[in-house]
């Protein structure tokens, strides 16, 4: 029997999903951010895919993840899967 396939939260490793800023400019100011956390957020527009901020913003890969990792844990971005149909597919393009 075929079960549906239960819907997954987009995640920092799943490149094709969007990250949005949800703190206000009161919350990031109190959240004292380091430098590559704010690089990286000056980058999010909500629009653009998760891939495209990482190149952007032209850090090693691995910090750029742990530096999205820590802004949506912190509550000041979130993820959510691409409205273009395809983009976001639990991780592969």
């Amino acid at each position: 029997m075929n079960r549906p396939k239960a819907a997954r939260e987009p995640s920092y490793l799943d490149e094709g999903c969007v990250p949005r800023r949800i703190a206000s400019d009161a919350q990031i100011r109190a959240a004292r951010l380091d430098v590559r956390a704010l690089w990286l957020l000056s980058y999010i527009d909500g629009s653009s895919l998760l891939s495209d901020v990482f190149a952007r913003a032209g850090l090693p890969l691995e910090e750029a993840r742990a530096g999205v990792n820590d802004l949506v844990r912190r509550g000041i971005v979130s993820l959510r899967p691409s409205e273009v149909e395809g983009a976001w597919n639990g991780g592969a393009r």
